[in-house]
């Protein structure tokens, strides 16, 4: 009798430690679920064309680009916003970045012709695609658009900084395909065209697309999954 009372109070035991495990299983689970927070940052700017550390959204103005970066145009704030002339003051008194900027050129500079080159901030430079298209260097961002019809704005942008959060060379091609809530609509292995805005595309590396209205923002990633240049464009303007 002793034996069998024995084997009941260890049965016991070990149904009590099973239940204890699974609930801690479930409590981790739950856990690891909540910590993954869809990014929000994503489809407020890019329905409107904009990557949130550009300053110009899809459709500026390529003479206000220009001159804002040669230091010619008016002030504006980081969404590409005119400042209010206290406004501007106030920039100008805290951001050493503007001081130098507008120290490199006084003079409007009018937009070059495709075969020209200016040392500014922003160089503008034609592409060997027939002349259809002339891209502008301003630090990482590179902006495009049509030779043939620059009054359309910018047609695509590519940036290599941090934008949306996510971090060049750290986060990884699961961090965002994890945190943002829309489905791809390509995920795939970047070709040669797909990567036009670097002078030498990396081999193997993926990209992840979404689609925001009329916009398409583009995830590059290296052969280890890293994060290495965030692009948007139109998807009615650009054709490339």
């Amino acid at each position: 009798m002793k034996r069998i009372v024995s084997l009941l109070l260890v049965s016991l035991i070990v149904l009590s430690f099973a239940s204890c495990g699974v609930k801690q299983q479930n409590e981790v689970s739950s856990q690891t679920v909540s910590i993954v927070e869809y990014n929000k940052l994503v489809p407020e700017y890019a329905s409107k064309g904009m990557i949130d550390t550009v300053i110009f959204p899809v459709g500026a103005s390529v003479d206000e680009v220009v001159e804002h970066y040669n230091g010619d145009g008016p002030a504006i704030d980081e969404h590409g916003a005119h400042l209010s002339s206290s406004e501007e003051s106030s920039e100008v008194d805290t951001s050493s970045e503007t001081d130098s900027i507008a120290e490199i050129s006084s003079e409007a500079v009018s937009i070059p012709e495709l075969d020209d080159e200016i040392v500014y901030n922003l160089t503008i430079r034609g592409l060997d695609t027939g002349d259809r298209i002339i891209k502008m260097y301003a630090y990482d961002t590179r902006y495009f658009y049509y030779n043939a019809s620059p009054m359309s704005g910018i047609a695509y942008i590519a940036q290599s900084i941090d934008s949306f959060g996510y971090m060049i060379g750290h986060s990884t091609y699961a961090d965002i395909k994890g945190t943002i809530e829309a489905q791809p609509v390509s995920d795939k292995i970047a070709s040669d065209d797909d990567m036009f805005f670097m002078v030498e595309p990396l081999v193997d590396s993926k990209m992840l697309s979404y689609q925001y209205g009329d916009y398409m923002l583009n995830f590059f990633f290296d052969s280890n999954d890293k994060l290495f240049y965030t692009t948007i464009y139109n998807v009615h303007v650009w054709t490339e």
